[in-house]
């Protein structure tokens, strides 16, 4: 996987990022919390290290919550 350097304090993140609204039902059904720790685990497997979590997308932070819980 590629990386890239984000903003100007030498942190490396991967090219490809990976969008988190759709897994806390912001636009969507939600998926369970079961399934959106197992493929935030996946895409980590693949090199994916820039995750796009927002705290508008799902209530209370769940996107964060969904990262957090990745272990």
């Amino acid at each position: 996987m590629h990386r890239v350097k984000l903003g100007s304090q030498g942190l490396e993140v991967s090219k490809l990022g990976f969008g988190c609204m759709g897994l806390t039902g912001v636009y969507n059904t939600h998926v369970l919390e079961e399934e959106g720790i197992a493929i935030l685990k996946e895409a980590f497997s693949k090199g994916v290290t820039f995750f796009d979590t927002s705290d508008v997308y799902g209530l209370d932070h769940a996107n964060e919550y969904l990262v957090g819980k990745m272990g």
